[in-house]
């Protein structure tokens, strides 16, 4: 008797319906949507066994929700619609409803053919929309409290994305742990430099001391001995091409160094010696004759060769 009653609410005139008769009638038509799209899916399912077949509901901004149709996990359609239909009166196609006309008439697009082949261009087709017996009018308030739900997780989903998203407490614990880390890092280094400030500060004097302790005297300046090692190559690296390699290239190479030392000194020489604070010493020699002065360096107990550069000639000679 009730859903007689029902059945004939949803035929009167839109002025004579008041607000809980409407709610009524919006909550029978997607019952009958449900039932269609279930009726659907199981005719796909008796022909096609093989193709899995599925319906997946998902819900729009605005609370209403669409069904994809889908066939081995693949969505045969890019978009939802609002019901899923088997045209079983006229054409036997299954058919994704898209709108809703005057009376019981659905305007869609065809998913799949009367023999369960895919359709491949979507082509747009009206049907009629046969209503299936309720079998369970009792659930009326469970569908409509079900409906008001699914509007009310929209209008949420909504204002979260327009909102400033909160931190969740995981993001917290990493960004206090970042921020540990950051201050942890700061204090190792300040404490490093301070560390290696404190030790510069301290053997800066120490290593003065021990340069003043070893430094060579000017009298061990030998300048001829110290020409000869430099002009046999003495100071140049392993890998230089110039430098002597075997036994006999070394032999010539001191003799000629010894030569060219006693040759240049007849034309004399002059020693500059410097003293730079007792803990380091510069002595340099100018081979007049050859036009070049030759520079050492006196520390940590040996005189080193650091370089050796032209100069010109007096022109008044």
């Amino acid at each position: 008797i009730l859903f007689e009653r029902i059945i004939i609410i949803l035929h009167f005139p839109p002025s004579l319906i008041t607000p809980t008769q409407r709610s009524i009638n919006l909550i029978m038509a997607s019952s009958f949507a449900k039932q269609r799209t279930t009726e659907a899916l199981k005719h796909l399912q008796s022909i096609k066994p093989t193709d899995g077949f599925i319906t997946e509901s998902y819900l729009t901004t605005d609370g209403t929700t669409l069904i994809r149709l889908k066939r081995r996990g693949i969505s045969l359609s890019e978009k939802g619609y609002l019901e899923i239909v088997h045209d079983a009166s006229s054409t036997g196609c299954v058919v994704g409803i898209t709108s809703y006309g005057a009376g019981n008439v659905g305007r869609g697009v065809v998913l799949v053919e009367k023999n369960g082949a895919v359709c491949r261009d979507l082509r747009d087709i009206r049907v009629i929309l046969r209503n299936p017996a309720a079998s369970n009018v009792g659930n009326l308030r469970a569908m409509q409290q079900e409906r008001e739900d699914n509007i009310n997780r929209a209008r949420n989903s909504q204002q979260t994305r327009g909102a400033t998203e909160i931190i969740s407490e995981e993001d917290n614990k990493q960004i206090l742990q970042f921020f540990v880390l950051a201050v942890l890092g700061l204090i190792v280094l300040r404490a490093l430099t301070s560390a290696l400030l404190g030790l510069y500060i301290l053997g800066l004097p120490l290593l003065y001391m021990y340069a003043i302790s070893t430094a060579p005297s000017l009298e061990s300046f030998d300048a001829k001995k110290e020409l000869k090692r430099v002009l046999r190559g003495e100071n140049l690296p392993e890998d230089h091409p110039d430098k002597p390699k075997d036994w006999l290239s070394q032999t010539l190479a001191r003799v000629a160094a010894s030569v060219t030392t006693e040759v240049a000194g007849l034309g004399g020489y002059e020693v500059t010696m410097t003293d730079y604070l007792g803990a380091c010493k510069v002595a340099s020699v100018n081979l007049l004759a050859a036009n070049q002065v030759f520079y050492w360096v006196g520390v940590f107990g040996k005189w080193r060769f650091v370089t050796r550069r032209d100069v010109e000639s007096d022109k008044n000679d």
